[in-house]
């Protein structure tokens, strides 16, 4: 994990400390939601400062995203992965999807306007458009989970499960991002109620080849299943990763695994140490009644806290250390 972006220890009604902008934007909650949640009812460029290494040739990024139903049907919202040189070029690149002469790849949503619209932008391909986008679409899908997989030369965007794009030659093989900008546009922000709310967004080092790495080096570890706050409750967007390891159990049916859950520091010794447990649990019933694995194939455990990956000190370290591990018996 590179990013874990929740605003938890930021202040509601302030801008995040660690962000940039040049116009305005403040930390709200949401009553149907969980958490803080970064409402743009302005129309600016927005980016965490904290971005400051070159990203990898393969991550993926994560985003929750709202719009409520003021959004006008011009008003836009538009994620940008940009190789920029300083703070004007962030700003300057993020405004719009013609950043030409950079690697970037830049994606703009519509919510508002007749059926929902998106549009996607790469220095390579130039700039198309798609109409009639159901997954976020106001007022009857006023919600998306936006997923941005890379992989070298190579863009996938989900929205909730479904791949909307697929893009085999978005990017240069050894294109160089280096910024995670977001922006908003509506010329009526100033007068309505219109605004988009992002959260819980996610970036983090691509997926390993779970087979080679369970057969060569005999485990790896997830931090692809999620859990209900203090639960072991499986959260529905952990479908994906569950699916990917049940495949990989199947291709190889002599493989037996022990799942081990993990935690982060937070809280009591001996509760995180049972959560760990009941959440290893979980995955082992997840994968046996959902996807027909074997039971006698697999076995659980739990660690707590005691083998931490990270430190406990940043949100991004937390979530390292919260992980599902499978290690080959």
């Amino acid at each position: 994990m590179i990013v874990q972006e929740d605003f938890s220890k930021e202040s509601l009604g302030d801008f995040p400390s660690n962000w940039n902008t040049r116009s305005g934007a403040e930390l709200v909650t949401i009553n149907t939601r969980e958490g803080k949640w970064l409402r743009l009812a302005q129309t600016g460029v927005f980016y965490p400062e904290y971005i400051t290494d070159n990203l990898p040739e393969n991550f993926t990024l994560q985003i929750d995203l709202l719009a409520n139903q003021q959004v006008a049907a011009i008003g836009q919202w538009m994620v940008s992965l940009l190789q920029t040189k300083d703070t004007d070029e962030k700003f300057r690149l993020g405004e719009g999807l013609h950043a030409s002469g950079v690697a970037n790849f830049q994606l703009n949503f519509q919510p508002g306007s007749s059926r929902g619209q998106m549009y996607y932008s790469t220095n390579l391909i130039g700039s198309q458009s798609k109409s009639g986008i159901p997954e976020f679409h106001t007022p009857e899908k006023p919600s998306v989970k936006i997923s941005i997989w890379r992989q070298k030369q190579r863009i996938r965007v989900y929205l909730d499960s479904t791949k909307v794009l697929d893009l085999p030659r978005a990017l240069d093989a050894n294109a160089t991002l280096n910024s995670l900008v977001f922006s908003s546009s509506n010329p009526e922000y100033d007068s309505k109620e219109g605004a988009f709310f992002m959260s819980n967004i996610r970036l983090a080092v691509g997926a390993p080849n779970l087979r080679s790495k369970l057969m060569n080096e005999g485990k790896f570890s997830t931090n692809g299943i999620l859990f209900d706050v203090n639960s072991d409750q499986i959260k529905p967007q952990s479908y994906g990763s569950l699916q990917d390891i049940a495949q990989l159990l199947k291709e190889n049916t002599a493989v037996k695994v022990k799942i081990i859950g993990h935690t982060d520091a937070d809280g009591d010794d001996h509760a995180n140490l049972e959560l760990s447990k009941r959440r290893a649990l979980a995955v082992v019933q997840a994968l046996t009644t959902t996807f027909g694995i074997d039971a006698s194939r697999l076995q659980s455990d739990g660690k707590g806290k005691s083998e931490p990956v990270d430190n406990n000190d940043t949100s991004a370290g937390k979530a390292n250390n919260r992980r599902v591990e499978f290690i080959k018996l």
